[in-house]
């Protein structure tokens, strides 16, 4: 009796035993996800010691683990507990090392062991050095290594050690200032750097001190300075004296800074020294020309653009000419031969613009204007009744098919007139932009638990990037991401590609389609003028005051409701809906008003009815493209490009 009696408690035992094994061993999904995303809602409403907690109890087999347990260490950083931050990042590496989070903890950890265990710190950072990780995380990682070092290197009596270990000590601190003289990590970089070494070279208390100055340490500065050449350093000196206001020797320094000591220059600290000078007091010029006539050798030529955009019409050709001339291969040639082809289009010397077209077109390539001198190409050829004409055109439309020249040279093929087409669009979701992530995978289950922050850290593509963000309703910063992905292609996907939903998403479009009916306005070039004006960000608000989609001022907003018998309160712009509908009526109104052009309308949506009535009746233009290019108002004249492409998109990819 007794053995049957141990008999059932043992199986009582094992069945217990083994429930608890599979409940939080083998977990099964459905917990797994229930825990996890009231884990991941504790997180996010700030309850980091219950985040903490049930982030610990994932089971060990799930995929999701090593995500848990970085989760955890995010939880115990808010809550200033070091140790177990430290712990669980230890704790992931080592039982996780093929995670995607394995080395960015490994590199966590090494942060947080820096004082503590200088020596396993090191360790850590030399695995990031030798990684496959972001460069930024492998030079941050050099330098903390070096920074280990050079804390050693104070208590060492063998020379020899002394002087191999310091030229690498000070290339590490070297190679990041370089990098990243703005980075996180500068100011440390610079301070370390002069405890380890104050004697050093005069170009590298100039790498310091351009640290210090863009950190706005401007008393730091100007003491790393002190320790400088004039040679290696005056366009900071002059750049952090405008920043104090100290302005005695400002003008003496540029001058011969530009005069005598250009070559030992970077390009990017020349232009600011320059901006920052001019912006002292140049309302006649006068600052720009004396520094035009003193300037000699490199860099020079970004004065001489300074100069022929502030000449005459009459006097830009030459001035381009020359600058083109001299610095045929500088950082404005590219620059200065736009400028000369569109100068003889204007003057209508059309020989030798095309002789400048296809010169830049065979020097700049893939840059971001060769669709429009590709486009004015194919124009000019036009002229000649050339059959070149429509190569150009099309091997605009293949290479740049987004572009608003592309709808423009579209346009002319299929022999369109008018700039908007009646073209219903097909409604299509935002979707994930590639094949679905394997059933089950770590992408896959994180998209269950909608950890999208994690879906975009362990993702190094923008698009997916963006899709997470749209997935949390940030639609702005959404197509700004994608927007930028699609510009780094060189080669652009198709038009069903669903990465470019990302870039021209369909946001509020049923809306949109409905009340632009009512105005006899095109859905498709509403979509776009939201797009441009607040890119789908409802609380948009400019320094100025428009607001909402369709970036209304209330005044405008208020009178063009009266008209149509619609009272609100200014915060009711904000409402979507209500916004569109605004917006619509005051499109349809200023369209009505410029003879129903719609180039006309969304140029006066931007820079005035007025200003765009007066252009119209003052510019020479035979056609719609002559136009836009002569629009006076440089920030209008880029409005109407952009509305238009993104017209042009939202016709392509959508319309049925």
């Amino acid at each position: 009796m007794k053995d049957k009696k141990s008999i059932s408690v043992a199986i009582l035992a094992i069945c217990f035993l083994s429930g608890f094994y599979f409940f939080n061993i083998i977990q099964p999904k459905w917990k797994t996800t229930r825990i996890y995303k009231q884990a991941l809602r504790d997180y996010e409403n700030g309850n980091y010691s219950n985040s903490y907690y049930l982030f610990s109890k994932i089971g060990y087999t799930s995929n999701l683990k090593p995500i848990a347990i970085y989760r955890q260490a995010q939880c115990a950083k808010a809550l200033g507990d070091s140790k177990s931050e430290l712990k669980r990042y230890q704790s992931l590496f080592r039982h996780y090392p093929s995670s995607g989070l394995s080395l960015e903890s490994k590199y966590l950890a090494g942060q947080l062991l820096i004082d503590d265990n200088p020596n396993l710190a090191k360790k850590y950072f030399k695995t990031i050095v030798n990684s496959n990780m972001d460069e930024d995380y492998k030079i941050a990682s050099e330098y903390y290594i070096a920074r280990i070092d050079a804390l050693k290197l104070r208590y060492s009596s063998k020379k020899l050690f002394k002087k191999g270990k310091s030229e690498h000590i000070e290339k590490s601190f070297r190679n990041y200032l370089e990098k990243y003289p703005d980075g996180r990590l500068a100011v440390n970089v610079a301070n370390n750097w002069i405890k380890f070494n104050p004697e050093m070279s005069s170009k590298d208390y100039t790498l310091v001190a351009r640290a210090y100055y863009l950190a706005k340490l401007y008393n730091d500065t100007n003491k790393a300075l002190e320790k400088t050449q004039q040679s290696d350093s005056w366009t900071i000196k002059v750049s952090n004296a405008i920043a104090k206001h100290d302005y005695s020797k400002v003008k003496p320094q540029i001058e011969e800074g530009v005069a005598k000591y250009a070559e030992n220059i970077t390009s990017e600290d020349y232009k600011r020294a320059v901006d920052d000078y001019l912006k002292l007091d140049d309302s006649s010029n006068k600052l720009m020309y004396d520094l035009f006539s003193k300037a000699k050798g490199k860099n020079k030529d970004y004065i001489w653009t300074l100069k022929c955009e502030k000449s005459t019409p009459e006097q830009q050709y030459s001035c381009y000419r020359d600058l083109y001339h001299n610095f045929p291969n500088g950082n404005y040639a590219q620059n200065a031969l736009f400028h000369l082809f569109f100068n003889r289009i204007a003057n209508k010397d059309y020989t030798y613009a095309r002789q400048l077209g296809r010169d830049y077109l065979v020097k700049y390539p893939n840059t971001p204007d060769a669709p429009m001198i590709m486009f004015w190409e194919g124009k000019m050829e036009q002229k000649y009744n050339s059959l070149e004409s429509a190569k150009y055109f099309q091997n605009l439309i293949n290479n740049y098919p987004d572009s608003y020249y592309a709808y423009r040279a579209f346009w002319i093929i299929k022999g369109v007139t008018n700039s908007t087409i009646s073209t219903p669009l097909e409604y299509k979701t935002v979707e994930y932009p590639y094949r679905k992530p394997i059933k089950n995978g770590v992408m896959h289950n994180l998209m269950d638990v909608e950890d999208y922050d994690m879906v975009a850290k362990l993702s190094k593509d923008e698009f997916i990037k963006s899709w997470v963000e749209f997935q949390k309703g940030n639609y702005a910063a959404s197509a700004h991401i994608a927007q930028e992905a699609m510009a780094k292609l060189e080669t652009k996907p198709p038009k069903t590609d669903l990465r470019w939903r990302l870039v021209y998403p369909l946001n509020y479009y049923k809306q949109v389609q409905k009340i632009s009916s009512q105005y006899q306005n095109n859905d498709a070039l509403m979509m776009a003028l939201i797009r441009e004006e607040s890119f789908f960000n409802t609380d948009a608000q400019s320094g100025v005051g428009a607001i909402g989609l369709m970036q209304l001022m209330p005044a405008t907003a208020h009178d063009i409701g009266e008209k149509n018998g619609i009272t609100f309160n200014t915060s009711y712009l904000f409402n979507p809906e209500l916004n569109i509908k605004i917006g619509n009526m005051y499109y349809s109104t200023i369209r009505g008003l410029l003879g129903n052009k719609d180039i006309s309308a969304i140029a006066a949506y931007n820079g005035g009815i007025g200003s765009v009535t007066k252009w119209k009746s003052s510019l020479a233009y035979s056609d719609t493209d002559e136009f836009v290019e002569q629009i006076p108002y440089e920030e209008t004249k880029t409005y109407v490009k952009k509305v238009f492409k993104s017209y042009w998109n939202y016709t392509r990819i959508y319309q049925k």
